[in-house]
C-alpha cells in the first residue's frame, strides 16, 4: 500500500518539491530522529514547512498554525497533511506502520510513566486512533495556548494522546486499522467530522 501510494503521489510530489525550493531555498526534506517501536530510534522524514534560518528556533513544539518560522506554502502542506506524505518511506524502510501511535521526539519519551510506555510496543503510525476519535489538532489547540506552548502540550495534550492510543494497544484489529484510515482520508477530504473525545475512546 506504501509503494501504491508514493507511486501515485509522485507526480504531485515533484511538484511540491519544486514549490518548497522556490519559496524557500535549502532541504526538501525535514528529517528528525522520533522513539519507535521498542524505544529504537529512527530518523522520520517529512516536507520542510519552515524557513531554513528557523529550522533550529523555537524548541520542537510548533506554536500553533500560526508559527511564524512555518512558510505561507508550509501552512497549506500542513493543513492537508501533505507535509507528512514521505512518511511512507519509513513504513517501506520498517521503521513505521500506516496506523499506529504517532512517533514522538526522545525528550518527551523520557516524561512518559510505566504505564504510558506500554505504546512503545507498537510501531508508530502515519495516522493513528487520536484521528478519527477525538481529532486532537495540536496546531489549533495550541493557537490558544501561546504563552507557553510546550507545557500545554505535556500536561494536557500528550497525556490525552497516550490514553487513546492504550485504548488502541489494547483493542487492535484490522477492522479498527480500516477505521482509522478510511476516517483519515475522510477528514482530510472535509466529508467526515471528527468525533468527540470521551474517557471510553
Amino acid at each position: 500500500m506504501s509503494i501504491s501510494g508514493l507511486l501515485m503521489f509522485l507526480p504531485f510530489g515533484l511538484l511540491i518539491m519544486v514549490a518548497i525550493a522556490v519559496v524557500d531555498p535549502g532541504p526538501i526534506f525535514y528529517c528528525q530522529e522520533r522513539i519507535g517501536k521498542d524505544g529504537k530510534k529512527f530518523l522520520l522524514w517529512k516536507f520542510r514547512t519552515m524557513r531554513v534560518h528557523q529550522l533550529t528556533e523555537g524548541g520542537q513544539i510548533t506554536r500553533g498554525s500560526k508559527d511564524p518560522r512555518i512558510t505561507r506554502l508550509g501552512y497549506y502542506l500542513r493543513m492537508l497533511k501533505l507535509d507528512e506524505v514521505p512518511q511512507l518511506l519509513n513504513v517501506i524502510m520498517g521503521d513505521m506502520s500506516l496506523v499506529g501511535p504517532r512517533p514522538e521526539v526522545e525528550k518527551y519519551v523520557r516524561l512518559y510513566n510505566d504505564e504510558q510506555k506500554r505504546i512503545l510496543a507498537l510501531r508508530p503510525g502515519c495516522t493513528d486512533i487520536t484521528v478519527i476519535r477525538g481529532h486532537l489538532h495540536d496546531a489549533t489547540l495550541l493557537d490558544d495556548h501561546q504563552e507557553d506552548p510546550e507545557q500545554y502540550y505535556i500536561q494536557i495534550l500528550m497525556p490525552k494522546k497516550l490514553v487513546a492510543n492504550l485504548y488502541y494497544l489494547e483493542h487492535q484489529s484490522f477492522l479498527l486499522d480500516l477505521e482509522i484510515l478510511v476516517g483519515t482520508i475522510l477528514l482530510l477530504l472535509r466529508i467526515r467530522k471528527n468525533l468527540p473525545m470521551t474517557h471510553t475512546i
